[in-house]
């Protein structure tokens, strides 16, 4: 494939991952900004007390329609809590999916 072809996809990527980062800003998570991955790593202790993010991701997915994944399952059971409050949105998505998880995002976080 042409060079031309990564530079594209790597520039879709990116505009992506500021779009995701620009919406959970808004919406009043604290994240983390990747600089080598697909994912968006957010903190949800602002929106669930209790900081159980296996419970926060179904929340999420039953009322606003938007699918996170909770980091804890990539923790060992003896370092869990480390993870416990952490959540992943992946923004190697299409843009409309992104563009609509947006939207569902604002919508929920008001």
């Amino acid at each position: 494939m042409p060079d031309d072809y990564f530079t594209q996809l790597a520039k879709n990527l990116e505009d992506r991952r500021h779009q995701l980062c620009d919406v959970l800003s808004e919406s009043g998570f604290q994240y983390f900004r990747p600089q080598a991955t697909y994912f968006v790593t957010a903190d949800i202790r602002s929106m669930q007390e209790n900081g159980d993010g296996r419970e926060f991701c179904q929340r999420l997915a039953h009322e606003a329609g938007v699918v996170a994944i909770p980091n804890v399952v990539f923790y060992t059971p003896q370092n869990a809590h480390s993870g416990r409050h952490l959540v992943r949105f992946a923004f190697c998505k299409q843009e409309k999916v992104i563009a609509q998880a947006a939207q569902r995002l604002r919508n929920w976080a008001q």
